[in-house]
Order: structure tokens, then C-alpha cells, then sequence
């Protein structure tokens, strides 16, 4: 009995239960009644006075031809005649206004970000999903129902993932935030014993002979003397001294420190907001994704013919294997090497190694330019507290670069792009200038996958005209 009365009985299927691992299955089948033909009569009276013979004249009338007569070749010209001209209008109004059609494409993605952190998870759990629902719950455990073995398979991979993910904002970011919160303090000192020599103390970490600034404008001895002395009527005269210049500039600094803070908490909110629902978004594409596929490949046989349709598909089960097969590659590597860098720092003695394990792991995420990048900070670091420790990291960032280029690299992540440097380094700059970090990342494996479709099709044309070249 069903509570819900806007609810439909569904009913039972009786063969074999579809789960989420089986493949997306296109069948063709002929027509019941081949020979049934829909006819549609332009004019009806015409047509029958055409076809009823004359009996009194002894002579047939002759047929009347419809004034219009749809022509298919015609018709096919015509349609692409006019979108070719849409499609010259929309790019020359592109072209006229491409400042604020990028805008809108960035607000865009702004607001399908959600959607986009959700796909990027599922496409990362959903191998892990299968490998659990194949590996442990059908061979291991028996489990025949495929709906019960999706369902444990994707609990168990997201209570892990968000285990960890839970663990690792408990862990990594008080540690990181302690180590930012300390290099601010120490970097003050060191912009004050540059900008302010004097004779002062020195720092014991960094070895900096830090200054004492003698030309405060408020002397609080001064200040202090003067109130034992003359007891209220002190306290009055420095108040009205200092009271109206410390008024006026806290007047000065609040409207920017509203400003500020509001905005960082905006942000911040709003990040937090995107990845809870990035991470709902994930769950519901890992449960529904066989519909998902089936939905898609529906669509496309709707709207291309039988051959097209099947090419379509082909490229894109292609194209998203390079793509995702990048995207998991390179968190893989780019995990283990921030692990490897963070131990390298360990065993070194060298300060600061949490904090600069991340920004390398993380900067790592980006080909080609990942580790130069990720090294910049590092060095500049370690040159403000001991430029020994400079050279060390950088000698040490240079063997692990080496390490993840010429083994670890193609041990994880093989051709997975098989794009020349050249369209990698156009990948990184178009992307990293138009969408940042995000960008930089995700321009490497787009512009694989471009670089793949047009070397299909030109391959494919080359074949057709029988003509190689070598």
C-alpha cells in the first residue's frame, strides 16, 4: 500500500535485473507492417475528381498538380543555408562583444560549478565503485541482487572518501593555518629590520637582526608618567592628544575591514556551499549514471541517424576515457608526490614541511609548468629563513621532478593526453589566463581531447581520398 497518492504502480519487470556495471545495449527492429503507408492528401477534392473518371464525356479528367511539392534535397539545402548564415551572425556578434560573452560564460560556469565539482567526484569514485561492486561484493561475497551491490558499493566508497576528506580538514588545514599564521608574524619582522635598521635583537629562527623602532609616535612611558602625576586631569589632556587621530583612523580602517571580511566570508560560504552540493550532485550521478548513459544515447539516436549516432558514441566513450583517465592519472601522482615531498622535508630537518608539501602536491596537478610553479614559494621561503636550505630544496624538489618525469609519471599516468608539449603549453596558457588554476588544470586534457577528434576526422578523410602522408 503506497502513502503517497500522486504515486504510479510500477510494474515488475520480469527479466534479468539491470545493474549499474551493465553496458547500454541499441537494438534494431523492423517495422510491423512494412507495407502500411502513411498518405497525406494536399487536396482532397481535387484529388478525388482527379481520380473518378469522366462518364459522361467518356473522357478522363486530367489530374491536378499541388501548386507546392516538397523536394527532400531542397529542403536539406535551404536548412543548412540557414543555419550556415545563423551561425555567421552569432560569431560575428561574438567577435563584436567578446569581453562580455566571456564574462557570461565565467558567471556560467560559476553557477554549474555544483554541477561540474559533482562530475569531477563521480567521474573520480565511480572506478573505485565498480571495483568494489566486482571485486569484494559479487566475487567475494556472493551478493546476486545488483541493485543491493551498487547500493554497499557506493555507501562504503563515499564513507571512505568523506571520511577522509574529514580527516584531512582536522588534520592538514590547523597545521597549515598554524604554519601561514607563523611565516605572517616572521615575514613582519623581517620587512621591519629591512625597511627600519637599527640596533635591536635578533631572531633565533632566522638568524635576522630584527630593529626596534625608536620613532613611535606614541610614548606609552611618556603617557603612563604623565597619568601617575597628574592623575585625571593626565589622563584627560593625553586622551584629548591622542583620542580624535586614533578616531580618525580607526574611522578610516573599519568601512575596509567590513568590506573585506565580508567578502572573505562570502567566499568562503559560498565554496563551502558549492562543495557539499558538488558532493550530493556526485552521489546522485554515481547512482544514476546507467540512466544517465542511457539518456544520452537515446538522445543521440533521436536526433542522428543510425551511423552517425554509433560514431558519436564511439568518440565520446573515447574522449571521456582521456579525459578522466588524465583527471585520476594525475591526482594519483600528484598525491604521491606531495607525500614524497613531505617526508623528503622530514627527513632534511627542514621547517615549514606540511605547508610546502601541499603547494607542491597541489601545484603538481598542472603539466609541464606544475613543478616550477609549486617550487617558487618553497625557495623564496627557505631563502628568507637560510639560503642553505634553499639549495637543499631545490635539489630535492629537482630529484623528485626527475623521479615523477621519467618513472612515476608514465608508470600512472602512461600517454594518457598523447598531445606534443607544444599543445600542452597552449592548453595551460588559454586555460590558466580565462579560468585561473581551475583552467590550467583542466586545459591539458580538453585540449587532448580536441587534438584527438580533429586528428580522427582529418585521418579519417585522408582514408577516404586514399592518401597517406608520411
Amino acid at each position: 500500500m503506497s502513502l503517497n497518492p500522486f504515486s504510479k504502480k510500477k510494474k515488475k519487470n520480469k527479466g534479468v535485473e539491470k545493474g549499474h556495471r551493465e553496458p547500454i545495449v541499441i537494438k534494431f527492429f523492423k517495422e510491423k507492417d512494412p507495407e502500411k503507408k502513411m498518405h497525406v492528401s494536399i487536396d482532397e477534392e481535387s484529388e478525388a475528381a482527379a481520380e473518378a473518371p469522366n462518364t459522361e464525356s467518356g473522357e478522363e479528367t486530367p489530374k491536378k498538380h499541388a501548386r507546392f511539392v516538397p523536394n527532400d534535397k531542397y529542403f536539406t539545402i535551404t536548412v543548412y543555408a540557414v543555419m550556415a548564415l545563423i551561425l555567421v551572425v552569432l560569431f560575428g556578434i561574438i567577435i563584436a562583444n567578446i569581453t562580455p560573452v566571456l564574462e557570461g560564460i565565467k558567471r556560467f560556469l560559476h553557477v554549474l560549478s555544483p554541477f561540474i565539482i559533482g562530475a569531477i567526484i563521480a567521474f573520480v569514485l565511480t572506478p573505485i565503485v565498480n571495483f568494489l561492486d566486482a571485486s569484494l561484493f559479487e566475487k567475494t561475497f556472493k551478493i546476486k541482487s545488483a541493485k543491493l551491490r551498487a547500493g554497499l558499493s557506493i555507501a562504503l566508497t563515499y564513507i571512505v572518501f568523506l571520511g577522509l576528506l574529514v580527516l584531512a580538514m582536522m588534520k592538514l588545514v590547523p597545521e597549515v593555518s598554524d604554519s601561514v599564521s607563523e611565516l605572517i608574524e616572521k615575514s613582519k619582522n623581517i620587512y621591519s629590520s629591512i625597511t627600519k635598521p637599527s640596533s635591536g635583537s635578533t631572531d633565533t629562527t632566522t638568524g635576522i637582526q630584527i630593529a626596534e623602532r625608536t620613532d613611535n609616535k606614541i610614548d606609552i612611558e611618556e603617557i603612563l608618567t604623565n597619568i601617575k602625576e597628574n592623575g585625571v586631569s593626565g589622563l584627560a589632556e593625553e586622551a584629548k592628544k591622542f583620542l580624535p587621530s586614533l578616531l580618525a583612523n580607526i574611522s578610516e580602517k573599519i568601512p575596509g575591514f567590513v568590506t573585506g571580511t565580508f567578502n572573505w566570508l562570502k567566499s568562503l560560504v559560498t565554496t563551502m556551499i558549492n562543495i557539499l552540493l558538488g558532493i550530493a550532485v556526485s552521489i546522485y550521478m554515481v547512482c544514476d549514471k546507467r540512466r544517465i548513459a542511457g539518456a544520452a544515447t537515446k538522445l543521440v539516436y533521436c536526433i542522428f541517424k543510425p551511423h552517425k549516432a554509433e560514431k558519436i558514441i564511439i568518440n565520446c566513450k573515447e574522449s571521456f576515457q582521456i579525459f578522466i583517465g588524465f583527471i585520476i592519472g594525475k591526482s594519483i601522482d600528484s598525491l604521491i608526490i606531495g607525500i614524497l615531498t613531505f617526508f623528503m622535508l622530514k627527513i632534511f630537518g627542514l621547517p615549514y614541511e606540511l605547508l610546502v608539501a601541499v603547494v607542491v602536491g597541489v601545484t603538481n596537478m598542472i603539466p609541464f609548468f606544475g613543478p616550477f610553479i609549486g617550487a617558487i614559494p618553497g625557495v623564496l621561503l627557505y631563502l628568507c629563513i637560510d639560503p642553505v636550505f634553499a639549495l637543499i630544496f631545490i635539489l630535492m624538489i629537482l630529484a623528485i621532478q626527475q623521479f615523477d618525469g621519467w618513472i612515476l609519471g608514465p608508470m600512472i599516468l602512461g600517454d594518457s593526453t598523447g598531445v606534443r608539449p607544444i599543445w600542452v603549453i597552449f592548453g595551460i596558457t588559454v586555460g590558466g589566463a580565462y579560468f585561473g588554476f581551475t583552467g590550467m588544470f583542466l586545459g591539458v586534457p580538453f585540449t587532448a581531447v580536441i587534438v584527438y577528434l580533429v586528428n580522427k576526422a582529418v585521418d579519417k578523410k585522408l582514408n577516404d581520398k586514399h592518401i597517406e602522408v608520411q
